[in-house]
């Protein structure tokens, strides 16, 4: 029997119910923003989020103790706090203390969002479907600034790039899972609506969350996708399954169609009817839903047994239109008549059903308008394309006139496919191609009908299509993320290496070259931070959450809660899944949106003995906590702000303030190296003058580089502080750690050598023996890092020009560190090759390539200590070194150091300036055969008019024999 409340009672009541109304206000706050904020992905809309996020618990852990009522009450609950407590010991012992701090603060404000979510949930179903729609209102709000970014109506930065639309996120592949996860919750809450009203806004948001999904262009999720829904048809009740299909056709398709009809216009920006395609797209999907609730309704109560045949005809209709729609061409017009300047109008076709050194005919027509006789109204260029990707010319046609072309070329024994690429390039120029068909030229047999436009969708769909293959560079670089993953895991395999290991370690690690601060794989990236304990943690968390929706399933004849369950269910598995394969959850706001998800799943209460405590204070740990941790994010805040303003002070040059705010920042974020390192370089600078900012600077460098050892920048930073401050041995230490700690990046190398070059010529210039031997000794090292890392990099090193020279240049100095006299000439050298290093791996000694005539066949192949030059042709080839900086009117010597079973007249040397035209400038022919190694010289004296960098070395073999060439090395130095 009910009760009627009164007095103190009543008045009680009303406190706490309003209490909890603002908090509950505030926390749909707290979730409907953060995806506008660059999806919380930088520390700078992050670290507020922190203090807003600390805050609101610190107020509902306060309701909780007056309350006397349980903050944990599932093992969920239990689980997720042991994975925040992961993070919080990895601070300890992980191997940057910054990013640890930060990892453990983003986890413990997602399991505040994941305990306030589940508290104001867990017996309330008017709260769960408020947060629902406030996480629906906040995508749609997402999707109607990407769709107004890519018409031009909105300039949210990053939000359309590369004909992708990216949104508030910056990242079109994160809110493409994102939107799906959206889709799939409202298309739940469209089912379990009632009021015609409601289903028809949920039908909208459905319409709209696909319509935006498809120009993400996110080839992923469009694979996921299909299969998402497909366990979401199959888990939910059988008495939704053909609702759930019915209503998953009715949005997504109008949206499919509408969108890709929306994309082929986005070039245009006609912004009217661009947005007229997305109402009507949600009106026809909000129309059938009203005019065919009851008959959808009635037609599922039927028919829901006979959801597989239904699904199959659907299917096969659809099928059908899409073969309509791949097969629906016309001819490809690529136009810039219209355009007052130079424009590349480009569409490729990938041909795969080639074989390797094969004839081919190519026959297309063409129509062309080139009204100012440009030099091509259009081109077609063929490629070969081998199983790395790589691309090798075929073939290249102008097109002048209108006709029908026939295109001959052969394939290569590299071929494993071929692209043809249309283009128009010339202002007031247009080119139409037809009938474009690809033919064996020697049988005549049809290979290929290229089909070149597409007559219902946007190329950018079907490029993006054409994309999906295992060869492509993104697919082979998670790959070798993930290998590099678990190197790492190998090497911290029980607790991690703590937040942010991968983006500090990584680079050690590397298989080749690139720049990924994330792994690209969400459980991958956990495993390496918290190590296998907290991996089996999480994983644990996840499955009691599949357990809990099976068990709740299974046992409840409540039908709409059970559909809501399966649809959070699939939501947050969509989430999980992609990431599994990119980096969405390391964008706050993605994470927030998971954890909120998992805070609306029903879970079974259990029973935690309550301890006595006698102190009170003792019960008001979990605020203090809260508080800290508010303390903490605004301290990280203040950190950062005042950095920005010292930077603003170096700027103008005020460096006392400057000072002042540096200071500031390390007091309030002491863990952050580059700030340490920013203040030490400003110490250093004032350091010339006072003596006491000298050891302050020192100071600082040490902080820094204790805090982030592995860190490349920081380390060069402040080898180039202790360089400054004269404390060269030190510098010569740091500067080798910062390759050690990134060997695979050659600026690393190059910056690690222009440092030893600069101090070789301060000792040379101050005659210190001493400090010359110091440089000289470390040297050897250089190279063998640099040789072992490039043969072992997994794709070739980048071949750099100034570190081609300034190797030269060191290996100069270790073959004269005796001579005084010729260490004076450093500056002189203009070339000193040996050919040892290859670290482009082209099989080519660096810094040098070979021509052939028609009948040349030179090659070169590298020897222990020298390279072989051979030439089997009939006629000659040659060996070319280019960009050498040679002054006008100064005089150098080359040296070859050589062997040779060449005669006389088929073995010369030029030196040729390309300054203007081509001319020789030098020359040292008919070089006489020698068993053994000798050395030629030839004086060079360089006329006027002589543009440095513009002159070359020729080495000429006449070939017609087995006859060879051996060089070990080869240098030219400018005489004194």
């Amino acid at each position: 029997m009910a009760t009627k409340l009164t007095g103190k009672r009543k008045l009680h009541y009303d406190k706490e119910t309003g209490k909890n109304s603002i908090l509950f206000t505030l926390l749909c706050i707290l979730l409907f923003y953060p995806p506008f904020f660059r999806g919380l992905f930088f520390d700078k809309e992050l670290l507020p989020t922190h203090i807003f996020t600390f805050g609101l618990a610190c107020i509902w852990m306060f309701t909780k103790i007056r309350s006397n009522d349980r903050m944990i009450r599932s093992i969920p609950d239990l689980l997720g706090l042991a994975i925040v407590g992961m993070y919080f010991l990895s601070i300890f012992y992980g191997v940057n203390t910054r990013l640890a701090i930060g990892e453990f603060l983003k986890y413990t404000n997602y399991y505040m969002i994941y305990l306030l979510v589940r508290d104001f949930t867990v017996d309330d179903k008017k709260n769960k479907k408020t947060i629902l729609n406030v996480l629906l209102l906040s995508g749609a709000i997402v999707s109607i600034i990407g769709i107004g970014s890519a018409i031009g109506t909105f300039h949210y930065n990053g939000a359309f790039v590369s004909g992708r639309i990216n949104s508030t996120f910056q990242y079109p592949n994160a809110l493409a899972s994102y939107l799906f996860a959206l889709f799939i919750l409202a298309l739940g809450l469209l089912q379990n609506s009632e009021s015609i009203k409601e289903k028809c806004f949920y039908a909208g948001l459905s319409n709209l969350f696909i319509f935006t999904f498809i120009p993400t262009f996110s080839r992923g999720m469009w694979l996921l996708a299909p299969i998402i829904f497909g366990i979401y048809l199959v888990i939910v009740p059988s008495n939704h399954k053909l609702k759930t299909f019915i209503y998953g056709f009715i949005t997504a398709i109008p949206a499919t169609a509408f969108s890709l009809l929306f994309t082929k216009g986005i070039e245009n920006r006609y912004g009217i009817i661009q947005w007229g395609i997305l109402l009507v797209s949600i009106f026809v999907t909000v129309g059938i839903t009203y005019l065919c609730k009851k008959q959808i309704e009635n037609f599922s109560n039927k028919l829901h047994k006979h959801i597989f045949a239904v699904g199959a005809i659907i299917i096969i209709i659809i099928g059908l239109m899409g073969g309509v729609a791949l097969n629906a061409t016309q001819p490809l017009i690529l136009s810039n008549m219209d355009s007052e300047k130079d424009l590349y109008k480009i569409v490729n076709r990938n041909v795969t059903n080639v074989l390797k050194n094969k004839e081919y005919r190519l026959e297309v027509n063409t129509i062309a308008k080139n009204p100012q006789n440009k030099a091509y109204a259009g081109r077609i260029d063929i490629y070969s394309i081998n199983d790395e990707e790589k691309v090798e010319s075929l073939l290249n046609k102008n097109i002048v006139e209108s006709k029908k072309l026939a295109l001959n070329f052969s394939t290569k024994d590299s071929t494993e496919s071929i692209r043809v690429r249309f283009l128009n390039y010339y202002a007031n120029t247009e080119v139409v191609f037809d009938n474009a068909i690809l033919y064996d030229n020697q049988t005549g047999e049809k290979i290929k009908d290229i089909k070149l436009k597409y007559k219902y969708i946007p190329e950018r769909f079907i490029a993006r299509i054409n994309s999906f293959t295992a060869n492509e560079r993104s697919v082979q670089g998670r790959f070798a993320f993930y290998q590099d993953a678990f190197k790492i895991i190998r090497d911290y395999p029980i607790f991690g290496a703590g937040g942010g290991a991968w983006q500090t370690l990584y680079f050690m690690y590397q298989s080749y070259m690139y720049w990924s601060t994330q792994t690209h794989n969400y459980f991958m990236q956990l495993w390496i931070e918290i190590g296998t304990l907290g991996f089996i943690l999480y994983l644990g968390f996840v499955g009691m959450m599949f357990f809990y929706t099976y068990k709740y399933t299974r046992n409840t004849d409540d039908t709409k809660e059970k559909l809501l369950q399966i649809t959070l269910c699939t939501a947050w598995l969509t989430l999980l899944i992609h990431s599994s394969m990119d980096f969405d959850l390391s964008l706050g706001a993605m994470a927030i949106f998971l954890w909120t998800l998992f805070g609306m799943m029903n879970q079974t209460n259990i029973t935690i003995q309550k301890l006595k405590i006698k102190n009170n204070m003792i019960r008001f740990i979990p605020i203090i906590i809260s508080l800290l941790l508010v303390l903490g994010s605004w301290s990280l805040q203040l950190g950062q702000q005042y950095t920005k303003k010292a930077v603003g002070y170096v700027q103008n040059n005020i460096i006392e303030n400057a000072i002042k705010y540096f200071e500031k920042a390390t007091k309030y974020d002491p863990f952050q190296g580059s700030y340490h390192t920013d203040l030490a370089t400003i110490y250093a600078l004032v350091g010339k003058k006072e003596n006491l900012y000298t050891k302050k600077a020192i100071q600082e460098i040490e902080k820094a580089t204790e805090l982030e050892p592995y860190n490349s920048k920081i380390l060069k930073k402040s080898a180039r502080i202790y360089m400054e401050l004269g404390q060269f041995d030190k510098g010569l230490e740091y500067i080798d750690r910062a390759v050690e700690v990134q060997p695979m990046n050659v600026d690393n190398y190059l910056d690690q050598t222009q440092v030893y070059l600069a101090l070789s010529k301060y000792f040379i210039d101050i005659k210190d023996q001493t400090g010359i031997d110091m440089v000289i000794d470390r040297i050897p090292n250089i190279k063998s890092l640099l040789n072992k890392h490039s043969q072992n990099s997994l794709q070739p090193f980048r071949y750099n020009r100034d570190l081609d020279d300034n190797l030269q240049k060191l290996e100069y100095l270790m073959d004269n560190k005796e001579d005084t006299g010729q260490l004076k000439k450093l500056d002189k050298v203009v070339l000193y090759k040996k050919f040892d290093l290859d670290i482009d791996k082209d099989k080519i000694p660096d810094g040098i390539r070979i021509w052939n005539t028609k009948e040349g066949d030179l090659e070169v192949r590298k020897q222990d200590g020298y390279i072989s030059i051979t030439n089997t042709g009939n006629d000659y080839g040659v060996l070319i070194i280019d960009q050498l900086s040679l002054q006008q009117e100064k005089k150098y010597k080359l040296e070859i150091n050589y062997s040779s079973t060449l005669k006389s007249e088929d073995f010369d040397i030029y030196i040729y300036d390309l300054s203007n035209k081509s001319k020789v400038i030098a020359k040292l022919e008919n070089i006489k055969p020698t068993k053994d190694f000798t050395k030629a010289v030839l004086e060079i004296d360089v006329p006027n008019n002589v543009v440095a960098e513009k002159q070359r070395v020729i080495i000429v073999h006449r070939g017609k024999g087995n006859e060879f060439i051996n060089v070990k090395s080869i240098s030219i130095i400018q005489s004194i």
